[in-house]
């Protein structure tokens, strides 16, 4: 008998194809398996209590009037393999900026917050040309499905859509973690049926490590640079951004939600601890509400022998502190932990790429060619 255990669970995810329906189902496979931390998706049945005045004090047979799935996956974090996680949680990659090709075999992915997330069309300013080969019906889509082999059998999440997405560093590592919102949860798919052809993107996964890290951070200007003067000594710190998804049914849905759409403002926000109390600075900024811009890079091994390097890099324009703490807990050094909010600037800052005119810009330079949103 098969014994479900997390040492030898696999998963992968798959975006969907341009042109698919919501809620349809599609076979994951080659260079899509995922490097899963842990997850906590469960389903959810909705159900009507029978409420007649008969049974006397007994309650009757109740109806199922919804099916719903929702909870987070946790990845680590990697150079190559989540492109397309990265795209459905932010919405944009520019048709023809991104890639853009550094060099042979080097690529830098540029990936942006969209306005939307459901499926909409491509429009003229999302860099599409006249012979880009894009087809009547081909729509930007920002779902995708996860399935996870537990051994006794596969879990197949159909039509993810990210509700909300967290990158968390320490020294014990880096992880992503996705807030998902599947259409439907399918133990003995008719598509999905074997794990065997899962493999790994390229050649092996290659983590984004902690010590990759720098970190800089200065006023918000867009005559002035992030040099490596502005460079911070952190000891962990979290990113998240929140999608405002609209969870809901309609009499076209049935017992299934409807496809999520933005129902309000995203949010992006996070937070960063300074093991060390060595200065009042950024206290001062919390007071006055001082526009900040940073940048985190993290830069990992060669790719092959170009002379070029895995890279991840979080972009965040302008940022305003909600609270600095340097708390007393005991006999011990007091460190300092900062909790921000991130803005659209008012321009682009120096220095950042031209994309980065909202809260967010994610780029990753690796050895992947393709833009993950097509």
């Amino acid at each position: 008998m098969t014994i479900g255990a997390g040492f030898s669970t696999t998963a992968a995810w798959k975006k969907e194809d341009k042109q698919s329906a919501y809620g349809g189902v599609i076979e994951v496979g080659a260079n899509e398996q995922m490097p899963l931390i842990s997850e906590s998706l469960e389903r959810g049945i909705e159900k009507e209590p029978d409420n007649t005045i008969r049974n006397k004090a007994g309650a009757g047979a109740a109806d199922v009037i919804g099916k719903t799935v929702a909870g987070t996956a946790v990845f680590d974090l990697m150079y190559r393999g989540l492109e397309s996680l990265l795209v459905c949680a932010l919405g944009h990659a520019d048709y023809t900026a991104s890639p853009a090709t550094v060099a042979a075999g080097v690529y830098k992915h540029t990936l942006e917050p969209a306005e939307n997330l459901h499926a909409e069309g491509w429009l003229a300013g999302d860099g599409v040309l006249a012979d880009s080969g894009l087809l009547a019906g081909d729509q930007k889509v920002r779902r995708g499905a996860l399935v996870i082999d537990k051994g006794v059998s596969l879990w197949e999440y159909a039509s993810c859509m990210i509700q909300a997405l967290t990158i968390t560093g320490s020294a014990k590592g880096l992880r992503l973690e996705a807030e998902l919102v599947p259409y439907t949860l399918d133990h003995a798919s008719a598509v999905n049926t074997t794990s065997a052809a899962w493999s790994i993107p390229g050649t092996d996964w290659l983590s984004v490590l902690f010590q990759d890290m720098v970190v800089w951070l200065d006023d918000y200007s867009a005559a002035v640079a992030l040099t490596s003067a502005d460079a911070l000594g952190i000891s962990e710190f979290s990113l998240k951004l929140e999608n405002s998804l609209k969870i809901e049914k309609d009499s076209l849905s049935g017992l299934y939600i409807a496809e999520p759409r933005r129902d309000a403002k995203r949010r992006v926000t996070g937070s960063f601890t300074m093991p060390r109390y060595e200065s009042d600075a950024f206290l001062a900024d919390l007071d006055d509400q001082t526009a900040k811009m940073a940048m985190l890079k993290f830069t990992g091994a060669e790719i092959g022998a170009t002379g070029y390097y895995r890279t991840f890099w979080v972009w965040l324009p302008t940022l305003k502190f909600d609270k600095v703490d340097a708390q007393v807990s005991g006999p011990k050094l007091i460190p300092v932990k900062h909790a921000f909010t991130a803005e659209l600037p008012a321009a682009v800052p120096a220095g950042f790429p031209t994309q980065a005119a909202k809260e967010l810009l994610l780029q990753i330079q690796n050895d992947y060619a393709a833009n993950p949103l097509i």
